[in-house]
């Protein structure tokens, strides 16, 4: 019997929105970083859109096929999966802040693609209700999908055949679609969407919505949601700002032949986009401070098995970090730069390692990783890999654990290990880590021998000692020579490895010592 879903809008129409809003995601500190060449837009990303019907049964944001109106490009093209449709107030909005001209951070998308909710969630799309109907993974191109709706079927049984569905669909492509969904706002926690694992579940930087633990009967439960924040007085409209990163980020990736694919796989989009959040508690004007729950004393210091906060997850969105990270290029284990990501695919009892060298104290360090559950086909059964990440100090040569009190001198607060048993994610944010060598260990804690690709990604706000002068991904002869031609005094050149403003025997022994790696 195919479910009934009961999907209702999460926005409200309101002005009281935040003028400053994209300089609250960075948008503005990325756009005068990168002048004068203009900002990434989301160009030749395609883009979904799923909303519900409003009163009047319309969900369209522009009922014309090329937008006709103002607030969106005259090139943009509006593919109505679902009818004819008028233009929905609700979805209007969403897309001024996904796409719009002079609202949104993607205001170069060309071709966003329209369903109704439950249209989609049936015969549209995902054929939910519909026996071996398997979603239409290969009837669009679309990238980044933004769901700014919640509902239920009011049974956990059929929920859970729709998130299945929907996760299975994500993993079915090396570089498959992002799903952004909002959470409702205020204190109605509902599973759909957000209760999904393969997806980033948003919520708002003012910390005004339901935030929740998955409930018991939906997979997964105890799971924390959201994942990430947005500035905006509503769910509906701080998604789009999280789909509209997310999109100028593939745009990043398509247009840059040093970058790999892997940088748009959902799992590496998720892990960028939550490493770089800004790690401040909710703007609500409580003044609570971000936390994941680690001891700040005795054994257990520095050790949690909750990564996100449970009112904001990994933090607020902060797009200009996340595009630091991107840019900063995949680098697969060895030495690392201050910021960068990767994808490595781990088996059982499987480990990654980055090292690196804090050439002073940092600020700021945060971590993070992301993986999707696989689903059968059959939408009967699914598992999720276990994965711990930490990060350790390199002490003659051998890392050793920072969790307990004898810590207290290399980091001043926050979480340098997490082992969440039921998250597809782990995070570590560290304020206050000393100069010194350290080592971020990815490592596969469950027996299962089926290879799981995992997003990595990791942001320091200080300096890190990087010894691979050619870009060759190995330090070796070339960087001796780029190093001995320079001999001498050197004011901020990258040769001067330990940033101690001359060329000379520490950074020779600092060069040796990396050497092959």
């Amino acid at each position: 019997m195919k479910p009934t879903f009961i999907c209702v809008l999460i926005g409200v129409i309101s002005g009281s929105a935040a003028a400053d809003y994209l300089a609250d995601c960075g948008w503005d500190a990325l756009v005068a970083r990168l002048a004068p060449n203009p900002p990434p837009d989301g160009s030749d990303v395609f883009v979904a859109m799923i909303e519900s019907e409003s009163a009047e049964g319309d969900y369209l944001p522009d009922a014309c096929f090329l937008a006709c109106d103002p607030t969106f490009s005259p090139d943009l093209l509006v593919v109505k999966k679902s009818g004819d449709s008028d233009v929905s107030n609700h979805a209007y909005h969403v897309g001024r802040y996904f796409f719009g001209v002079d609202n949104g951070m993607a205001a170069g998308i060309r071709s966003v693609l329209c369903w109704e909710t439950n249209d989609w969630l049936g015969s549209g799309w995902l054929h939910s209700g519909q026996g071996g109907t398997l979603p239409e993974i290969n009837s669009t191109a679309a990238k980044v999908w933004n769901h700014s709706w919640v509902g239920s079927t009011g049974a956990s049984s059929n929920d859970n055949e729709a998130l299945r569905r929907l996760d299975w669909a994500v993993t079915q492509d090396a570089e498959g679609p992002l799903m952004c969904v909002g959470l409702n706002n205020g204190d109605q926690p509902m599973p759909l969407l957000a209760a999904a694992f393969n997806v980033v579940a948003v919520g708002r930087s003012d910390g005004g919505h339901a935030a929740f633990e998955v409930e018991s009967g939906i997979d997964g439960a105890g799971r924390s949601r959201p994942d990430i924040v947005a500035p905006l007085d509503a769910t509906s409209y701080a998604t789009p700002l999280v789909s509209a990163a997310a999109t100028i980020l593939v745009e990043v990736v398509r247009s840059d032949a040093s970058l790999h694919a892997d940088a748009e796989s959902p799992e590496v989009l998720k892990a960028i986009l939550m490493a770089a959040a800004d790690h401040a508690g909710p703007a609500d004007g409580s003044e609570a401070p971000w936390s994941n729950g680690a001891p700040d004393a005795g054994a257990d210091r520095g050790t949690t098995a909750t990564p996100l906060d449970p009112v904001v997850g990994a933090g607020h969105l902060d797009v200009n970090r996340g595009h630091l990270i991107l840019t900063a290029a995949q680098q697969s284990g060895g030495e690392v730069t201050a910021a960068g990501w990767d994808r490595p695919s781990l088996g059982s009892d499987g480990m990654a390692e980055w090292h690196f060298n804090a050439l002073g104290s940092t600020d700021t360090f945060t971590a993070s990783i992301a993986w999707n559950r696989t689903v059968t086909n059959t939408f009967s059964n699914w598992s999720l890999a276990d994965f711990d990440l930490e990060l350790l100090r390199v002490v003659d040569g051998a890392p050793e654990s920072m969790v307990g009190d004898g810590s207290s001198t290399h980091f001043a607060s926050g979480n340098v290990r997490s082992e969440s048993r039921i998250d597809p994610v782990e995070h570590i944010h560290i304020s206050g880590l000393a100069a010194g060598k350290y080592v971020l260990r990815l490592n596969r804690a469950d027996g299962d021998a089926a290879t799981i690709d995992v997003g990595v990604a990791w942001f320091t706000s200080g300096q890190v000692l990087d010894a691979d002068l050619d870009g060759s991904g190995r330090v070796g002869v070339g960087d001796l020579l780029i190093l001995l031609e320079s001999w001498s005094a050197c004011e901020a050149c990258d040769a001067d490895l330990d940033g101690s403003g001359v060329l000379d025997l520490e950074d020779l022994l600092a060069l040796i010592d990396r050497w092959g790696v």
